[in-house]
């Protein structure tokens, strides 16, 4: 027989403290902003915890106040760098972009309130026929067998009465050596999660899933976009963290 009791109390109303999971976007001396389920928040932290941007972390919330109790083990920090495109106000760092097919033009947009995370999001749109590109992420090292969870918010930008026509694929791509670009690859590129006719935000979409590193050599994270004149994506907190 299946004992309920703890089921029956979690379902209970009160005023109870909840926890949750979340990732550290920012850290201060006196505060942490974290990042649960899309919504960015401010939380306390424990003495003793040596708070990193990216890290995982487990969160109490008691009323309106949240506390980080620290970060969880056996996950690893987000490997991506400029993960939100929060690193420069001008231009997108630490990313590069490739035109599968037509042209493409990515560019960052902010600062606005309601991002996913932070102030700043990549969108990619085309004005002519419909286009595939890439934005993918600076080198990352793999050794055959490594596993990583990964992840990104997405949502579509119509223009009034167009169809929910966007694409978006979260890929893995693989390279021998750092300094190779796409699409000078060392493995095939695998694709970790789709959406198709990505449809506008409220509610931001999210993609995820985990890959495994296929050879030794570096690992970049891509966004793939499918556009036309009519419709574009955003993009935002781009996460890919080592589980084994």
């Amino acid at each position: 027989m299946t004992n309920q009791t703890a089921m029956l109390v979690a379902a209970q109303g009160g005023p109870y403290a909840q926890v949750r999971t979340g990732t550290v976007s920012a850290v201060s001396d006196n505060q942490l902003r974290v990042n649960i389920a899309g919504t960015t928040i401010p939380a306390s932290y424990l003495l003793g915890y040596n708070a990193k941007a990216g890290d995982l972390v487990l969160l109490l919330q008691q009323d309106g106040s949240w506390c980080v109790l620290g970060a969880l083990a056996g996950v690893g920090s987000n490997e991506v760098l400029n993960p939100s495109f929060e690193d420069n106000p001008s231009e997108i760092v630490n990313w590069t972009a490739y035109d599968v097919s037509g042209t493409s033009s990515i560019t960052l947009v902010g600062p606005v309130d309601g991002a996913p995370d932070g102030q700043f999001y990549v969108n990619a749109a085309t004005d002519g026929a419909a286009a595939t590109a890439l934005l993918y992420s600076t080198p990352i090292p793999v050794t055959a067998g490594n596993v990583f969870a990964v992840s990104a918010y997405v949502w579509g930008t119509y223009v009034a009465d167009a169809a929910e026509t966007a694409d978006a694929d979260l890929m893995a791509l693989w390279f021998a050596t750092a300094a190779d670009l796409y699409p000078t690859t060392s493995s095939a590129d695998t694709v970790i999660a789709s959406a198709v006719d990505v449809p506008a935000a409220p509610p931001f979409s999210t993609l995820s899933g985990t890959v495994t590193a296929p050879v030794t050599g570096y690992m970049r994270i891509a966004l793939r976009s499918t556009t036309s004149a009519d419709a574009s994506l955003n993009w935002d907190l781009a996460v890919a963290r080592r589980t084994t």
